[in-house]
């Protein structure tokens, strides 16, 4: 009977103990950006005195259970690591005594978007969860391209980053424009290349556009003006590059002006206090009193 009794309370115990064990991610979706490591959070309900030596951690993708990484025996495992995770993943050991499991992982590319197994093994039990990776990447400096032929004119901007962004046309009343579109890649930058254009028919004597381009992923937003200027030999002129060197030859010309109108207001009151306010006496006055005074005092 007391045999018995003693092994229901371990039983019991040891079935608390299990349930009380959970691992946890602190987020569900981390975003890792293009040329930055990620951190894949992980953690798990510690004991006092638990030692490494009878941890195990290990993170593989859910999908095919590919190892990324494998801690046990107090120690990296890295044997059983898939070859496309080599030299890129790492653990923070000061802290896995303390309940964290997280992963490192370096070099991310748009190949390692997807989900994954965070798997953790000790006395107190063993449990996992997941949490879902995702790439994403600036996009550079859209650069303009111009082609003019006798009945239509071609703009056409290219950048790279990822993922695929929104991209948006519109003309000066902010109607959207018509536009093709080529998305090609990843390279092996990660980045995906993208082409857009837009033909106009007939563009009169002038073109005015604005081209918007969003990376929701990362929150980014670039927004370019079109402005452009047809002859009639159809030369194509950038309306910025009119506008600025116009503006600094009028800012100029005012300049130049405001500089003669001080010139002239100063010479005027210099004038006027010469001429009007203290008269000066003329050589032929002074020599005059000079002989007044020598006689006076002769006579004297």
């Amino acid at each position: 009977m007391f045999l018995l009794a003693t092994v229901c309370f371990v039983l019991r115990f040891t079935g608390s103990s299990l349930a009380a064990f959970e691992v946890s991610v602190p987020q569900q979706r981390v975003l890792a950006v293009r040329g930055r490591p990620v951190v894949l959070g992980c953690s798990y309900a510690p004991s006092l005195g638990n030692s490494l030596e009878d941890l195990v951690v290990t993170w593989q993708t859910a999908e095919d259970n590919l190892v990324l990484h494998s801690f046990y025996f107090g120690r990296d495992q890295l044997d059983k690591q898939n070859a496309r995770y080599q030299n890129r993943t790492s653990m923070f050991r000061p802290l896995l005594g303390a309940g964290n499991a997280s992963l490192r992982l370096d070099r991310v590319g748009p190949q390692d978007s997807g989900r994954y197994l965070c798997s953790v093994d000790s006395l107190l039990g063993n449990g996992k969860a997941e949490v879902q990776l995702e790439y994403a990447a600036f996009y550079t400096e859209p650069r303009l391209n111009i082609q003019v032929h006798p009945s239509n004119i071609s703009l056409q901007y290219q950048s790279e980053g990822y993922p695929a962004p929104q991209v948006q046309w519109a003309d000066s009343t902010g109607r959207n424009l018509t536009a093709r579109e080529e998305l090609s890649g990843p390279g092996e930058d990660g980045l995906l290349s993208l082409r857009t254009s837009v033909t106009l028919k007939d563009p009169g004597p002038g073109v005015n556009l604005s081209f918007t381009l969003r990376n929701a992923a990362l929150g980014q937003v670039l927004e370019r003006s079109v402005c452009l200027s047809l002859d009639r030999a159809g030369h194509c002129t950038d309306c910025a590059r009119v506008t600025i060197p116009l503006i600094c030859f009028l800012c100029l010309l005012l300049l130049l002006l405001l500089l003669c109108l001080g010139l002239a207001a100063f010479a005027y009151f210099r004038h006027k206090r010469n001429g009007d306010g203290r008269p000066e006496t003329s050589c032929a006055k002074r020599l005059a009193i000079t002989a007044q005074v020598s006689d006076s005092s002769l006579i004297g």
